[in-house]
């Protein structure tokens, strides 16, 4: 089964005008640089951001979302069109300073610091409707203008690098490197969302309620003081960024082999948080009078540590491969901090409580090998490459490659279909622990046993992300030659194979708590699949 749906069209016109200066200077061992930039970007969009609306069935009506859906029974409804026509504008500016310090023979450091700044969207009509948003979230009121954002000018960002040889004569390369990075990419799909809003257009999110029940029929109206905008962001909105930090150990080995030891952490601050002011779970006795929208604010953070090992072999003869494994744990209490959203996992739980999403990140991955081969026939002289003759001829110039990934699973969270009051988003509250040790059955990577739904007036006490899915394994291959005809004509064959072993994977796990399937894989990864193709190079 499948959702309905059909396609939006879209129209994207995107223009950059920009310049940018540098100056080069080499002083004794100093080499500094210093150079900016100056961009004005604009975008013309055409589009609609739910035009035809959308319904979402859970089961609550006759307990079985299938038979709500033949009923004509949604559960939430939301839609969002008007003001298609969207003409945005930014300015970026960027201003850097480096000095490439050459210490001694052995030591190398690089510092330097980099200042961006990146303003707010601008719609050249003013056409973009935020929230003014009072005191404790007790009311809100839609402003419309360009100036409901602040713009941030606090893009300092120091850099730091240094390459070290310790140890007069031998390969081993010991380099070390800081650095702040901002996220520069937020602020177009925030100014999309602030553009599909009352009174430019018309957006709500509801659910069904005794005053005002939904049906297929009569599925997007509200009751009387009930709050149309969906969206609303903090004046004080923030910039996110991250400290990145590593340090690796390179020498070379007999063999044509390369090690490489590496530590990569990161600590991302002012990462996006999504929540829904003054909700409570289902069944309490917590008021929902000025709820109805998503809150985007700048309190998140992150952390991630990796250890890498990696072995390569440089090409030699015709071979060369490469093979890494990496040890890594990521955490957030940010799950918008990729992109945002208005429905889904991204959204906090607890909106006055908001830390308590601390969980692993979605891209968490604890266990991950790569591995990557390429062989040319008849390279070099142990190759082959003195052969002659019409079998040497035919086995020479072969190519042949592989590629292999193996990993830990990716991790989700167990939820129950039943919509945050008020807000006509679905899929927000998690299941609870049941706290059950029963074993899992063939084929189940949850126990149904071990989550059941919340009680009433309380949130889920899953955690976010708390369960790992499916482990990860891939395998390519492929093989491949030139032919030359004549002195002007190439013919280039290749044959690939994906999933080479043909081994099933899966990639998605039913999280439902109450479904049948709960537990079970819902989507396998693509079979076998051979491809060969033949180009003509004159």
């Amino acid at each position: 089964m499948a959702g309905l749906g059909s396609v939006q069209a879209a129209t994207n016109s995107h223009v950059t005008h920009g310049a940018g200066a540098e100056i080069m200077s080499s002083r004794g061992r100093h080499t500094l640089t210093l150079g900016g930039d100056v961009r004005r970007q604009r975008w013309d969009i055409l589009s609609q951001q739910d035009a035809r609306g959308t319904f979402a069935f859970s089961g609550g009506a006759t307990g079985l979302d299938l038979a709500d859906f033949l009923l004509g029974l949604p559960r939430s409804a939301s839609i969002a069109f008007g003001n298609a026509d969207k003409l945005f504008s930014a300015p970026a500016y960027d201003a850097y300073v480096t000095d490439d310090w050459r210490v001694n023979p052995v030591l190398t450091v690089n510092a330097g610091v980099r200042w961006e700044y990146e303003g707010p969207i601008d719609e050249r009509l003013g056409r973009l409707a935020n929230l003014d948003v009072a005191p404790g979230f007790r009311s809100a009121t839609a402003i419309v203008g360009n100036d409901s954002i602040h713009a941030d000018a606090r893009g300092l960002q120091p850099r730091l690098g240094i390459a070290l040889r310790p140890v007069p004569g031998s390969s081993l390369v010991i380099r070390a490197g800081y650095g702040i990075y901002r996220n520069t990419q937020v602020y177009q799909p925030i100014a999309l969302l602030l553009a599909q809003q009352p009174p430019l257009s018309k957006a709500l999110s509801v659910e069904t309620s005794a005053s005002n029940p939904l049906t297929l029929a009569n599925g997007f109206t509200t009751t009387p003081g009930t709050t149309r905008n969906t969206f609303a962001v903090d004046p004080d909105f923030r910039i996110g960024y991250a400290h990145n930090w590593q340090i690796l150990a390179q020498r070379d080995l007999p063999a044509s082999l390369t090690m490489t030891a590496t530590y990569l952490g990161t600590h991302g601050s002012r990462l996006m948080q999504e929540f829904l002011p003054n909700t409570a779970p289902a069944g309490s006795t917590g008021s929902c009078e000025a709820c109805g929208y998503i809150y985007l604010a700048s309190n998140g953070h992150s952390d991630r540590h990796t250890g890498q090992l990696q072995l390569r072999r440089r090409l030699r003869n015709g071979l060369t491969a490469t093979a890494q494994y990496a040890l890594s744990k990521a955490t957030d209490d940010a799950g918008a901090f990729t992109g945002v959203s208005t429905s889904g996992s991204a959204i906090v739980q607890d909106w006055q409580h908001p830390d308590a999403d601390r969980g692993p990140s979605n891209f968490d991955q604890r266990h991950l090998l790569t591995a990557q081969l390429q062989y040319t026939s008849g390279a070099a002289s142990t190759g082959g490459g003195l052969m002659d003759g019409r079998v040497a001829r035919f086995f020479r110039g072969w190519t042949i490659t592989s590629q292999l990934t193996a990993g830990s699973g990716l991790p989700f969270t167990p939820v129950y279909l039943v919509p945050v009051p008020g807000t006509g988003v679905t899929g927000s509250i998690r299941a609870s622990v049941a706290g059950t040790a029963a074993d899992l059955a063939d084929g189940y990577y949850l126990n149904p046993a071990a989550f059941v739904a919340p009680a009433a007036g309380q949130w889920g006490t899953a955690g976010r992300n708390s369960v790992t899915g499916p482990r990860v394994f891939s395998m390519d291959a492929g093989v491949g030659r030139t032919f030359l005809w004549g002195d002007r004509l190439n013919l280039d064959w290749r044959l690939n194979a994906t999933n080479v072993l043909n081994r099933v994977t899966y990639a998605a796990v039913n999280a439902f708590v109450g479904s049948p399937q709960f537990g079970l894989p819902t989507v396998a990864n693509p079979m076998r699949k051979i491809q060969t193709s033949l180009r003509v190079r004159f």
